[in-house]
C-alpha cells in the first residue's frame, strides 16, 4: 500500500519549487505521518497475533496512507487531469477509521474475557502460598478447606453443593511423547479453559497430576452435571493434545460429579468422587 501510494504520487505529480513549499505545514504533517508509522510498528511488536491486531494493522495502515498523501501534497502539484488524486486522499482514512472502530469493539470483547478470568482468580492473588505453579490454580489443600466450609454451611443452612472431578485421558502418554514442558503448558491451558467456563461462584483447583477438581456451591446435582459436561466439552474441543490426530469430543476427558449430603465428610466425598471417576474410566475403556 505504501509503495503504491508513493508510485502514484511520483508518476502523476510534479515537484513544486522550493519557494512554494510551506515548510512549517510540511514538518507538522510529516510528523503526524511518522507517528502513525510508529504506532503501526508498535502494534505489530507488542500485540499477539489475532483479529484485533489485524484490524489495528490495516486501520493504521490506511490512516498512514492518507497522512502520507497529505504530506506529499505539500511537495507535489497535480494537473487538472490528475486532480482526483487530491480529492481521494482522505478516502483511506475513512476505511481506516471503520477498521479501527471494529478493532476497538473486538478489543473490548477481549478485555471482558480477561477481566472475567481475573475475577474468577481473585482469591488466588490474595493467597499466593496455596497455588499450583504449573496451572495457576489453587492446590488440593485449599480445595479441601473450602469443601469443609461448605459442609459446615450444609449442616446449618441445607444449601446443597456439588463437587466435580476431571481426569485428562492419555496425559501420561502425552508427557512421555512430548516432554514435561509441553505437558505443563497443556495443564496450564486446561486450567484456564476450566476456569473460564465456570460461574463466578465456582472454584477450580488442581487436584493431582492431570486431575482437576471443581467446587459448585448452591448447586443441585442436575445443574452441576450439566455444567460439568459443558466444561468437559470445552476442554475436549479446545485442547490440542496432538495436532496430527483428530479430536474425539469427550473421549479426551473423564469426569464425575457428586452432590454432598449433610452426613458426608470430606474423606467420604473424595472417596466417592474418585471411585465414580474410576468406574466411568473403566466403562469408557470397555
Amino acid at each position: 500500500m505504501l509503495f503504491l501510494a508513493l508510485l502514484v504520487v511520483f508518476q502523476l505529480g510534479t515537484l513544486k519549487p522550493a519557494v512554494d513549499i510551506d515548510w512549517v505545514d510540511s514538518v507538522a504533517e510529516g510528523g503526524i505521518a511518522f507517528m502513525t508509522l510508529i504506532w503501526l510498528l508498535t502494534t505489530l511488536i507488542m500485540r499477539p497475533k489475532g483479529t484485533v491486531t489485524n484490524l489495528l494493522f490495516f486501520g493504521l495502515s490506511a490512516m498512514h496512507i492518507t497522512l502520507l498523501l497529505d504530506f506529499l501534497d505539500e511537495f507535489f502539484t497535480f494537473s487538472k487531469h490528475h486532480s482526483w488524486l487530491s480529492s481521494l486522499e482522505a478516502f483511506p482514512a475513512v476505511v481506516g477509521m471503520i477498521l479501527m472502530s471494529l478493532a476497538m469493539y473486538y478489543w473490548g470483547q477481549e478485555q471482558r474475557v480477561l477481566n472475567h478470568l481475573l475475577t474468577k482468580k481473585e482469591r488466588f492473588y490474595r493467597t499466593h502460598g496455596l497455588h499450583d505453579f504449573i496451572t495457576g490454580l489453587y492446590r488440593a489443600d485449599y480445595m479441601k478447606r473450602q469443601i469443609e466450609q461448605e459442609l459446615i454451611k450444609l449442616a446449618n443452612t441445607s444449601n446443597c453443593f456439588c463437587i466435580a472431578l476431571f481426569d485428562i485421558k492419555g496425559f501420561a502418554l502425552f508427557n512421555q511423547r512430548y516432554g514435561s514442558i509441553r505437558a505443563n503448558n497443556l495443564l496450564f491451558d486446561i486450567g484456564q479453559i476450566i476456569t473460564l467456563n465456570l460461574r463466578n461462584t465456582d472454584l477450580a483447583c488442581r487436584f493431582a497430576s492431570d486431575r482437576f477438581i471443581v467446587l459448585l456451591p448452591n448447586t443441585s446435582h442436575l445443574e452441576a452435571t450439566y455444567i460439568t459436561k459443558q466444561v468437559a466439552n470445552m476442554v475436549a474441543q479446545h485442547t490440542p493434545y496432538d495436532q496430527n490426530q483428530a479430536k474425539t469430543g469427550f473421549s479426551q476427558v473423564h469426569w464425575h460429579c457428586v452432590e454432598a449430603a449433610d452426613t458426608d465428610t470430606l474423606s467420604n466425598l473424595l472417596t466417592e468422587l474418585n471411585q465414580g471417576l474410576e468406574q466411568q474410566k473403566r466403562a469408557t475403556t470397555v
